[in-house]
């Protein structure tokens, strides 16, 4: 049995936002093709071999069903001139589809949605869903990498908002 917490949980989310973290587009395909496109900074390497990777997702999104259910998903590492496709993949109440409308993107293996236009993309099958409190930890088998040389820095988040890296050091 848990105790209480002595902080509330925008106490938190303050401390938490205090870690800049990497801002990422996921996309994903479940069977019968609906489509997940959500803005995720949960997001870590697992493993080299086998190639793993894992994101988390909050019990409560729209894409909640889709992501957990989904064949294939696609990790997107997004560049610091990417605001406007992580502020549109975080729009609430509009599907899948709609946030992919008006995004460059193809179809990649099994129909999942890939954005060319990102630096760098991980894909795979989904491997093992892990509920940990309101959230679901999501591990990725990867079966495909793409990576698109740039010299525009990731996109970060930090303190609730997207920075520079330089930024964050600085604040």
């Amino acid at each position: 049995m848990m105790a209480e917490p002595l902080f509330d949980s925008t106490e938190f989310r303050q401390v938490c936002g205090h870690f800049p973290t990497g801002v990422t587009a996921v996309t994903a395909v479940a069977p019968g093709g609906t489509l997940a496109a959500l803005t995720v900074n949960s997001f870590t390497s697992v493993s080299l071999q086998p190639a793993k990777v894992l994101f988390c997702v909050t019990s409560h999104s729209s894409s909640f069903t889709t992501l957990t259910t989904a064949e294939r998903i696609a990790i997107h590492i997004l560049s610091q001139d990417q605001q406007d496709v992580a502020r549109r993949f975080a729009t609430s109440g509009l599907s899948g589809a709609e946030k992919l409308d008006g995004v460059s993107w193809a179809p990649g293996p099994d129909g999942v949605p890939l954005l060319p236009e990102t630096p760098a993309i991980l894909a795979g099958r989904r491997d093992e869903v892990i509920t940990s409190g309101d959230h679901v930890i999501i591990l990725i088998d990867v079966d495909h990498v793409h990576l698109k040389p740039t010299t525009v820095p990731a996109l970060s988040f930090y303190r609730g908002r997207f920075v520079a890296p330089s930024d964050a050091a600085t604040e």
